[in-house]
């Protein structure tokens, strides 16, 4: 499982490329609501047949927001007061275009390819975008109290960041139809601003109906839950490998391994659910996936049988051995031996109150920076770090970095 190679390339685990495409549950649970109001109000201001086609969620870069907006749009940078951070609604140019065009008696598209806005539909661009806002608002509102006020308007994509290139971005895109072309109004805004609505929104009703329940007892167990800490790792490579093949492990070696499709997230010898992994401010992170409540068979499906009948065979009495024969331990034997490896993205230690809190799409950070190498284990002792790279065309290895001494094998031994 050894390889000899020596030009392989360092994989970057958390690029943009390899970075899971994660969803906001409250984004797509309200998105096609608000941008439904939104076809509805620019056809009670406009006069125009106005559809919603379809509605797409995503959550990518803010880099990978801002170049993929179109040429010819209009912008408006919104402050999400009390909300963290900012927000962007851009209208389309095309769809700005086609509402215009239909106001002032067009009965077909405009043949000539839009390089900018003119005066009148900077104008009604202004007014759809105003809608926009004042939709969700009246959507998101029903959440929590919220004073998002415009800033300011921009048409060039090089004006218009609202975010950390590294960050990542809720975007949500309708795509309207009107009977002179089709256009988008995108909302694109900092996945971590959304939090405290999604925390409301997902938030179990506070403890009703159990006035006879003892709140002391209840505020004991609050506390024990708040601190009482656990230590939880992720783990990204997990297989079976022979003691021989570890112990001819040396630095600059690397070992070939099947990268788990998602993480494991563990705690003791638990495996507790898949996550999807990233980095936030330079630590890795994870967000925790839905777990899939259709593994196995179900009981329905097990048919009942009875027992076979089979003839009573017996054994055969054990002779007695002389004292002084060889052992049979050779050391090929023992070399043979399987020993669990795993490869560990990064450790934190949560409270037992987090751990119960814990949803789908919540960011966990954790010990382990970017960039540094992972800590590699055998039947959970520290072997030493290494970093993944490409052995070939969709296939993996651990190059190792270092050993571990025995000192940072105790450590990590009572870490």
């Amino acid at each position: 499982m050894l390889e000899t190679q020596e030009d392989y390339e360092v994989v970057d685990l958390l690029a943009a490329g390899r970075t899971p495409q994660l969803r906001s549950m409250l984004m797509e649970g309200l998105s096609d609501r608000f941008m439904r109001q939104i076809a509805f109000a620019l056809f009670q201001r406009m006069r125009q047949n106005v559809g919603l086609l379809s509605c797409i969620n995503g959550v990518i870069t803010h880099e990978e927001a801002i170049s993929s907006l179109p040429d010819v749009m209009l912008a408006a940078i919104i402050d999400m007061s009390p909300l963290r951070g900012r927000m962007l609604l851009v209208a389309d140019g095309f769809l700005i275009g086609a509402v215009v065009d239909a106001m002032c008696g067009a009965n077909n598209a405009s043949d000539f390819e839009r390089s900018e806005l003119s005066a009148m539909e900077t104008r009604i661009g202004k007014q759809i975008v105003d809608l926009t806002l004042t939709t969700m608002k009246e959507v998101f509102g029903n959440l929590t109290p919220l004073n998002w006020t415009l800033i300011q308007y921009e048409t060039a994509i090089g004006m218009v960041a609202v975010a950390e290139a590294q960050d990542w971005m809720i975007t949500t895109t309708g795509i309207f139809e009107t009977p002179l072309g089709i256009g988008s109004i995108r909302v694109i805004a900092p996945y971590s601003s959304f939090e405290p609505l999604e925390a409301r929104a997902s938030s179990p009703s506070a403890l009703s109906g159990q006035s006879s329940s003892d709140k002391a007892w209840e505020r004991t167990l609050g506390r024990l839950t708040e601190t009482t800490l656990v230590k939880l790792r992720l783990e990204l490579v997990r297989m079976e490998v022979p003691l021989g093949v570890i112990s001819n492990l040396h630095p600059g070696d690397t070992l070939s391994v099947k990268i788990l499709p998602d993480a494991m997230a563990v705690i003791g010898d638990v495996d507790l659910f898949m996550a999807d992994y990233g980095q936030h401010n330079g630590f890795v992170c994870f967000r925790a996936k839905p777990a899939d409540l259709n593994e196995g068979p179900s009981m329905s499906d097990q048919k009942d049988s009875a027992p076979a009948e089979y003839d009573r065979v017996e054994l055969e009495k054990l002779k007695t051995v002389a004292r002084n024969s060889p052992a049979i331990g050779s050391h090929a034997l023992v070399e043979r031996v399987p020993v669990m490896l795993t490869v560990e993205l990064g450790r934190t230690k949560i409270s037992v109150k987090e751990l119960r809190s814990l949803r789908h799409g919540q960011v966990v950070v954790l010990d382990q920076m970017a960039g540094e190498p992972l800590a590699i284990f055998a039947n959970a002792q520290r072997l030493g770090s290494g970093e993944v790279v490409a052995v070939g065309r969709d296939q993996y290895g651990i190059r190792i970095t270092s050993l571990a001494d025995e000192t940072e094998g105790a450590e990590d031994a009572t870490a």
